[in-house]
């Protein structure tokens, strides 16, 4: 029997633009922290996931720091897979990887092409096996697979002016034709097809829906090809239109279709902080913060998607509403509010500061009153009490703000303010290209405007009122969700109509229970009058009373109820006015029917006797006991009958 070779990949470490700049002045792109992870952690993982025996990782910037890396990494000692760095010092492109492959001979059968910013949690296996069996028994001119995945036209993880159109033999998968579209220029463009190819074809599949990552198994034969067509830079535009186009080389290119699963690449900040929140909000799992892929991480979560690592100091009244994660040694002080982002280790976060959608790296410090939305703010970064950072910065490692400094959208800071209190701004160096290419760039900013109606390229584009840096997909469920329950509330519909909405919600976006008690428990715990215990009371009651049947619904089996109880116990944790509502709140679910004694106690046992649970079961003592004394004497008079 035949010896397959060990599975090899080339991780091109390089991303040969300069999106992320000024962030990537000091360090590769590869290395930046996402959910403070490094990238290239990522991609590693999934290689290990797919059988990979060795990775050979080519770098050429920053060659120092991703050496050093690797050296210090879990995967310096690893034997599957074996992790080797190839510098190449004359690195220009991805075809320039290629051929730096064939001069060195350093693959010795079908390998995996990837990027090192691809984020996934599938196994490419059965996508291997796939792209041999087809070289042994079907095409021997099968040079290469493409590994491709469906997604909706609203999902986020979609890069914006990268999209493309796949013509595929709907018998083989096999590629015959392949177009970039973007959208810009506004026109309608003309494609031309070689028609005697599509006539060979029984079916032909067009495909404009697929995510591609480039991330493609290849034979052999493809660094030669490289060599020999020393003006291929790019793997699609030029290699595969290439190979597409050719009547001499009779070569061919299929693709491969992932059924399930998560893959992206983060190729712009757009996408850095889609990927970010696909990962806080689980829909990368098991890729979530509390798998502590790098040693000596320490993540534990909490609801709502909230992930701490140890020896993290939050004031009495900060408040982590949801998708949230921070590192260790961080501090967050009092009345400040943090949405939808990340910190990383030992960052000082003042009072009063409110951070949105946004990504703060290592040993920054952020003083009082500050204000950052939908921005990405470097290594050790200092912003002086009152500064106010627009959607869009981006700030390098190491600068100082003055204070009550306003960053404006999409600056890019990499100097400190001088003498006379101003700022160094970097020039978009990709301002030099045509102006049609400046805005499909711009495209891929964070907080960037959605594309012009009408084009292919703007199917990501999100459907509500908020930024589009917290745009469609993944956790959009949530505005989606939220907007439907609102709607229900504000327009009085019937029981019948609220839950065939939300239903209809929970398939279209494919939802389980969970995702639908958390909407109707928000809402609840949102329209709750807060004002005294006595008002409380009342609105919770009156609610309960008007959508009993609702609510019951999602609660049917105890571990319906036992999910409602952590649902609104980790909504009110961190805001210290509901937290003291909290045995209201539970009281009126029991009094209604909603909430058994007998999972309310199972719940409150479950607690930790130090840290936050500690609060909560000094806040619900008082309502504990009279449930225990209350289900004490019932159990009496249930055997004096």
């Amino acid at each position: 029997m035949e010896q397959e070779e060990p599975l090899q990949a080339v991780l091109v470490a390089d991303s040969f633009n300069e999106r992320f700049k000024p962030l990537t002045t000091d360090g590769p792109r590869c290395l930046m922290p996402l959910a403070n992870v490094p990238l290239i952690e990522y991609t590693l993982e999934f290689l290990a996931l797919s059988g990979v025996n060795e990775v050979i990782i080519i770098c050429k910037s920053h060659s120092d720091a991703i050496t050093d890396y690797i050296r210090k990494s879990r995967w310096n000692n690893s034997k599957k897979p074996k992790v080797n760095v190839v510098v190449s010092q004359g690195m220009r492109s991805l075809g320039d990887a290629m051929r730096e492959m064939d001069e060195k001979r350093l693959l010795k059968s079908d390998f995996i092409l990837v990027n090192g910013d691809v984020v996934a949690n599938v196994d490419l296996t059965a996508a291997v096996e796939a792209h041999r069996m087809r070289r042994k028994n079907a095409d021997k001119n099968a040079i290469m697979t493409m590994v491709l995945k469906q997604a909706s036209v609203e999902h986020r993880s979609r890069p914006r002016a990268e999209e493309s159109v796949f013509m595929l033999n709907g018998e083989t998968h096999e590629c015959i034709h392949w177009e970039a579209t973007k959208p810009f220029p506004i026109k309608t463009e003309k494609i031309e097809l070689d028609i005697e190819r599509i006539e060979q074809c029984s079916e032909v599949l067009i495909y404009s829906d697929l995510i591609d990552c480039q991330i493609d198994i290849c034979s052999v034969e493809v660094p030669p090809l490289f060599y020999e067509n020393f003006d291929w830079q790019e793997l699609r535009s030029d290699f595969l239109k290439g190979i597409l186009e050719s009547d001499i080389l009779g070569k061919t290119v299929y693709a491969h279709l992932l059924p399930t699963g998560y893959v992206t690449r983060v190729v712009t900040p757009r996408m850095f902080d889609a990927v970010s929140k696909d990962v806080l909000s689980r829909w990368a799992y098991p890729i979530v913060p509390e798998s502590n892929m790098v040693p000596g991480h320490s993540y534990k979560y909490s609801r709502p998607n909230v992930y701490k690592e140890e020896r993290v100091r939050l004031a009495v009244n900060a408040i982590l509403e949801e998708n949230v994660a921070i590192g260790t040694g961080s501090i967050v002080g009092d009345h400040t509010c943090i949405r939808n982002s990340v910190i990383g280790r030992n960052c000082i976060i003042g009072d009063k500061v409110t951070i949105e959608n946004a990504y703060i790296w290592d040993g920054a410090v952020i003083e009082n009153d500050c204000q950052i939305s939908q921005a990405i703010i470097g290594k050790n970064v200092t912003l002086k009490s009152g500064v106010k950072v627009e959607p869009g910065a981006m700030i390098k490692g190491q600068v100082s703000i003055f204070p009550n400094t306003q960053i404006p959208r999409n600056a890019k800071v990499v100097g400190d303010q001088g003498p006379n209190g101003g700022l160094v701004f970097q020039d978009d160096g990709d301002d030099d290209g045509d102006e049609d290419e400046i805005q499909n760039i711009a495209l891929g900013c964070i907080g960037a405007p959605p594309p012009p109606p009408g084009q292919e390229a703007d199917s990501d584009e999100d459907s509500d009122d908020e930024s589009e840096f917290d745009a469609a997909g993944g956790a959009d469920w949530k505005a989606e969700a939220d907007a439907t329950i609102d709607r229900a509330f504000a327009e009085n519909h019937t029981f019948e109509i609220a839950v065939l909405e939300l239903n209809t919600l929970k398939m279209a976006m494919d939802l389980d229970f969970h995702h639908l008690r958390v909407v109707v428990l928000e809402k609840l715990l949102r329209e709750m009058d807060v004002s005294t215990t006595n008002t409380a009371r009342t609105s919770v009651a009156g609610i309960l009373k008007r959508w009993h049947d609702l609510y019951a619904k999602y609660l049917e089996t105890p571990s319906d109820q036992l999910d409602c109880i952590e649902i609104i116990v980790d909504y009110c944790r961190d805001k210290e006015i509901l937290r003291k509502q909290l045995k209201i709140v539970l009281f009126e679910f029991y009094n209604a029917d909603l909430l058994s004694d007998d999972e309310i106690l199972e719940w409150f046992d479950s607690l930790e006797k130090t840290g936050d649970d500690a609060i909560i079961r000094h806040e619900m003592s008082s309502f504990i006991e009279w449930l225990e004394k209350d289900d004490s004497d019932s159990e009496e008079e249930s055997e004096s009958d």
